[in-house]
């Protein structure tokens, strides 16, 4: 099927003959992926031979698989892995050797009184162990977080640049039909000067007219690569040139207020908040364990040099002092938390009027596409014809009938801002909400 923004049904040379191509994003949401409907099947085959065929999609799968600030994310990951694992790793044992009454004098001489120790010193600190590791593993929850934040940014910058360059490709086309219409003006004209029926005034106003389509043209083109090269460079390979694949004609639903609130309190940006008061919950259980004092056991073996005889020693320390060493790290720990589920509170209400906004954005951006779709194009088509007509037996001038066309092709252009402001609009919901940008096409 193809789809025709601007639409026309007249023939002549100077008639409006405005052909765009139709482009559907489209996510897991709605968002728009796009296939380019091209003019001709010609067109088509040269294009795909000769640049790579990119849909949105493979777009976001490339980014995520190779940028950088995704990837420095997962090599954090692995910190946090060597983290956990330390961690985990106690005070090591002792072993150690005393000897006594040796190289002395007297009795004490050499070693005949000697008495040689053998120890075997550990701490209890299993409980302290499991605080550190607890600890750590919170912490590396908040890397696997902000993955997933990252992620939806960059699916987002991804979506919004490919929408760009499609309604980008789409002005192109419709200023090169610009350029093809001010072209068959100027011929048709320079025709009317010979026959003498308009001045050379009229010409030179055409002329002008399609060297200012030409320039836009040319600037358009411009755009196309630089926006080509700044996409492709999210995934680490830019290239000038690519083909995009999509359609603008499908316009994504408007969801409701209470489903998208509802998806708010599952976004990653506040869970992060929730892990980080995790983490401080964690922290706090570390600080009241290392506050406790950690007993010291020694075991070991004496022997009497004099006698030849073995006996047993053993011991304890423990540490002396107050178990609220630690009383200033907990408390600003809580006072942590306090303010984390202020900030949750305050994000989340900030979360609630954007996305109502954007909500009523969106209503607006399907009324005003219908509208122009509905009643302003088809007039103004219509006032076009007429004109041609009447500019043909001299009863309209030529800057008359050139406002027309402008107005037309300023109409046509408003419909592709609404599209545009539409997808994008879409595009931030699902980040806010954390959809993931995916091609349902």
């Amino acid at each position: 099927m193809r789809f025709n923004l601007y639409k026309s049904n007249r023939k002549k040379p100077i008639g409006n003959r405005f052909l765009a191509v139709g482009l559907v994003l489209t996510t897991g949401a709605g968002l728009v992926t796009s296939t380019p409907f091209l003019a001709n099947a010609q067109i088509q085959q040269q294009l795909q031979s000769s640049h790579q065929v990119i849909n949105l999609s493979k777009a976001v799968t490339m980014t995520l698989q190779s940028h950088p600030e995704l990837k420095a994310l997962i090599d954090q990951e692995a910190v946090w892995q060597g983290n956990i694992e330390q961690a985990g790793i106690g005070e090591r044992p002792q072993i150690g050797l005393m000897i006594e009454d040796a190289f002395g004098t007297g009795e004490h001489s050499a070693l005949q009184s000697m008495q040689s120790t053998l120890t075997y010193s550990w701490l209890l600190q299993q409980e302290q162990i499991d605080g550190r590791v607890n600890a750590a593993k919170s912490q590396a929850n908040a890397v696997i977080v902000e993955q997933k934040i990252k992620a939806l940014d960059l699916s987002a910058i991804v979506a919004k640049q490919f929408v760009e360059i499609l309604i980008k490709q789409e002005r192109l086309k419709l200023n090169q039909l610009a350029v093809s219409q001010a072209q068959e003006v100027v011929d048709a004209i320079v025709k009317r000067v010979k026959a003498g029926k308009s001045s050379n005034v009229e010409m030179r106003l055409a002329q002008a007219e399609l060297v200012r389509r030409n320039l836009a043209v040319e600037d358009l083109e411009h755009e196309l690569k630089a926006s080509h090269y700044q996409l492709s460079s999210l995934w680490g390979k830019p290239q000038a040139e690519l083909k995009l694949t999509g359609n603008l004609m499908l316009k994504p639903e408007i969801p409701s207020v209470e489903s998208q609130l509802n998806k708010l309190k599952q976004i990653p940006q506040i869970q992060q908040f929730a892990n980080e008061q995790r983490i401080a919950q964690s922290q706090m259980e570390l600080a009241r364990i290392e506050a406790k004092p950690q007993w010291q056991f020694t075991a070991g073996l004496r022997r009497y040099e004099t006698t030849d005889d073995f006996g047993l020693v053993a011991g304890v320390s423990i540490p002396w002092g107050s178990e609220n060493r630690n009383a200033g790290t907990m408390a600003a720990l809580r006072a942590k938390q306090d303010v984390l589920a202020s900030q949750q509170q305050a994000l989340m209400q900030k979360l609630d009027a954007q996305l109502y906004v954007l909500l009523q954005e969106m209503a607006h951006s399907h009324h005003v596409i219908e509208t122009i779709q509905l009643e302003i194009i088809p007039v103004l088509e219509n006032a076009l014809t007429e004109a041609g007509q009447a500019f043909d037996i001299g009863k309209l001038s030529y800057n008359q009938w050139s406002d027309i066309r402008r107005e037309l092709l300023s109409a046509q252009n408003q419909l592709l801002d609404a599209y545009q402001s539409l997808h994008l609009q879409h595009i931030e919901i699902q980040r806010l909400t954390g959809v993931p940008v995916s091609d349902s096409e």
